[in-house]
């Protein structure tokens, strides 16, 4: 039954994510009331002397430009200026009035950039033509590209969905290795499995979300979603800043080379940069871009750090039989893919400087994830077995109580106690000699069988029972507070063993009855030595099996 609930939970999970994730290709044939139009707005625009202009390519004269061109209402047909903007200030004027104005303050940490923010600018109704107009101002002052992206005249609703859809893949990337490295740092944190693998773990899931945040910082999403693009770019930087003591931190865990003072020099590395960025920052000195090429050099230096690491282990046979491999395989594509960005990015070829370390990344992600889930199946298959050891060395074989060796190291932690009380249950078998000489061995486990379970049933409630020897068993009831209670308690036992023994006696019906004579005595850790007590409810226990021997004569 649990197979199919679980088979059921497993199909169900997976419908959702399929629905989930069919919603961003399948586009459903919904009849709308409006009609909207989707009309690329890059070009079509004219500067002051006449020159052609295109938003995605803008000219700026002393970090100014302006730019105009001619619109229609028949072509607009309700449509807003939709697009994305980058590092420029600007406003939008309809007809010479000013409908549009962009001029965020910017905080000192986010550089002398705000990012990239998107824009749905609406266009007052009107008649016939009318001229649109931008007044530009290049934050950058020619030190980077700035200028607008992705422009349509298009309903606001639509463009938003489309801009999504067309990140889509950048996005679930980012989201899948983000829940995979909190999913790898949970498990780190609380299973119970070496250091060496619980670091491993953490380290791995750590470089995984950090990774995700400076993928998913080039999807827009981030920016949509949060409406502050400045701390998105901030995040973009810092990430990237970031990476090089994430990464090798993480490799020298999987190499065993955590004390290798190259660690130790990437660390100071990266937090030097790092302080040098802030210093820059908040005095207004650089912005990011202007750092970034010595943000590359750390992350290089990072890469041969994590490479000299995996070839030095390798020649020391510091790592496992599998590991090389994976993690050879996982960090060549990796790194691949990082320094293929990097040149892309100088060359100017791609607008997206993450598109091979994204895929680098996704792959990554997969072999050392299912390296690291068949590690931690086999630790914690090995945890599960010495715990079977552990608890089959203190367990008795025939009863399944707790047995003399559990007893023993029970016994040693009590005797460290300076506090409480408790009360020192003994018990012996009687006849169980003449059961093993009359009926056998087997009948006597089955008497050793009956009296385990009938002791365990009446005082295995409130305390813990051992079988410490062939026909001997052992209860102990803990208490912080007076023993009052637990020898009431400890009576109440006693009657109910004794009817039990009674019922079992009546049902079985044999020549020989079980009966069980046992002896009680208090323990107070402040003023009284545990050994002392036992031997006490022993020698009660014994009286008690005098007794017991008298009444049956």
């Amino acid at each position: 039954m649990k197979k199919f609930i679980i088979i059921g939970n497993i199909i169900t999970g997976l419908l959702v994510l399929f629905v989930s994730v069919s919603v961003f290709f399948i586009k459903m044939p919904v009849t709308r009331q409006t009609y909207s139009v989707r009309e690329s707005a890059d070009t079509g625009w004219y500067y002051a002397d006449g020159t052609e202009a295109v938003l995605s390519d803008l000219q700026y004269t002393s970090n100014q430009a302006s730019i105009s061109r001619t619109i229609t209402a028949e072509q607009l047909q309700s449509a807003n200026l939709c697009l994305s903007s980058e590092s420029v200030n600007f406003s939008v004027y309809l007809n010479g009035t000013e409908i549009y104005n962009y001029h965020p303050v910017i905080h000192p940490m986010y550089g002398f950039s705000y990012g990239v923010d998107f824009h749905n600018v609406t266009i007052p109704y009107f008649t016939g033509e009318a001229t649109l107009s931008l007044e530009l101002e290049d934050l950058s002052k020619g030190k980077m590209w700035t200028g607008f992206k992705d422009a349509y005249f298009e309903d606001g609703a639509e463009y938003l969905f489309h801009t999504l859809t067309s990140n889509f893949f950048k996005v679930f990337i980012a989201f899948l290795t983000f829940v995979f490295g909190i999913i790898m740092m949970t498990l780190g944190l609380i299973f119970q499995t070496s250091r060496d693998q619980r670091l491993e773990m953490i380290s791995l899931g750590a470089l995984s979300m950090i990774l995700s945040m400076w993928t998913i910082t080039g999807s827009y999403f981030l920016g949509m979603l949060t409406g502050n693009p400045g701390y998105v770019r901030m995040i973009n930087f810092m990430t990237l800043l970031m990476l090089p003591i994430i990464g090798v931190t993480l490799v020298a865990c999987l190499t065993k080379n955590v004390k290798s003072k190259s660690v130790f020099f990437i660390m100071a590395l990266t937090f030097s940069n790092l302080i040098f960025h802030i210093i820059m920052l908040l005095g207004k000195r650089m912005d990011y871009h202007d750092m970034l090429p010595l943000s590359h050099l750390c992350f290089l230096c990072g890469v041969c750090v994590a490479i000299y690491l995996v070839i030095q282990s390798i020649r020391q046979k510091q790592l496992r039989e599998k590991q090389p491999i994976v993690i050879l395989i996982a960090f060549i594509i990796l790194m691949t893919g990082g320094i293929a960005d990097l040149i892309f990015y100088y060359l100017g070829t791609f607008d997206d400087v993450a598109r091979f370390s994204r895929l680098g990344l996704l792959i990554f992600v997969a072999l050392l994830a299912s390296y690291e889930v068949e590690e931690f199946i086999v630790v914690t298959r090995e945890n599960q077995e010495i715990e079977v050891m552990r608890r089959l060395a203190h367990e008795d074989g025939l009863t399944g109580l707790e047995n003399r060796l559990s007893f023993n190291e029970y016994e040693s932690k009590l005797k460290q106690n300076t506090i409480g009380k408790c009360l020192v249950i003994q018990f012996d078998i009687n006849n169980l000699k003449k059961v093993n000489d009359t009926y056998g061995h087997m009948a006597g486990d089955s008497f050793i069988k009956a009296a385990a379970n009938i002791i365990a049933t009446c005082f295995g409630k409130y305390g813990r029972v051992f079988r410490t020897g062939g026909d001997e068993f052992v209860s102990i009831f803990l208490t912080m507070e007076d023993t009052s209670s637990l020898a009431s308690l400890y009576a109440q036992c006693a009657e109910q063993m004794n009817y039990q023994i009674e019922q079992y006696n009546q049902k079985k019906d044999s020549p020989i009855p079980l009966t069980i004579a046992y002896g009680m005595a208090e323990c107070d850790f402040k003023k009284d030595d545990l050994k002392a007590k036992e031997i006490l409810a022993d020698q009660k226990m014994y009286e008690h099996k005098r007794d017991m021997k008298g009444l049956s004569q």
